[in-house]
C-alpha cells in the first residue's frame, strides 16, 4: 500500500504536474480552477478583488489561493488572453493584493 503524500509533496507534484493519485488537479490549462473562471467571466465585463474572493465567487473550496495566483500568472497571457479575452492585472495596495479580471 502507498503511503499519502504530504502536503509539500503534492503541492511539488501538483506543480510539476506529475500526481500519482487519480483525483487530484493537475497544473495545466485543463485545471478546474481555470474553467470556472472562464465560465465565470462569460456574463461579466469587469471583477475586481483578492485572490479568496475569486475562488469564492467562481465557488472552488478545493484550490489554495496560493495556487490559484500562480495559475492566473502563469496562464494569464496565453489561455486568458488570447483565446478567451480575458485579461489579468495585478496590483498590490499597503494591506491586499488584488485582481483584476476585464472582458474584452
Amino acid at each position: 500500500m502507498k503511503r499519502p503524500l504530504t502536503k509539500g509533496e503534492r503541492i511539488v507534484a501538483e506543480m510539476c504536474g506529475d500526481l500519482p493519485i487519480d483525483g487530484y488537479p493537475v497544473l495545466t490549462e485543463a485545471h478546474p480552477f481555470l474553467r470556472k473562471v472562464i465560465a465565470y467571466m462569460e456574463n461579466r465585463i469587469d471583477w475586481l478583488g483578492t485572490v479568496t474572493d475569486l475562488l469564492a465567487a467562481v465557488g472552488d473550496n478545493y484550490t489554495p489561493p496560493n495556487t490559484a495566483a500562480k495559475l492566473l500568472r502563469k496562464y494569464d497571457y496565453n489561455l486568458l488572453y488570447k483565446q478567451h479575452h480575458i485579461d489579468v492585472t495585478f496590483t498590490r495596495t499597503n494591506r491586499k493584493r488584488l485582481i483584476n479580471l476585464r472582458k474584452q
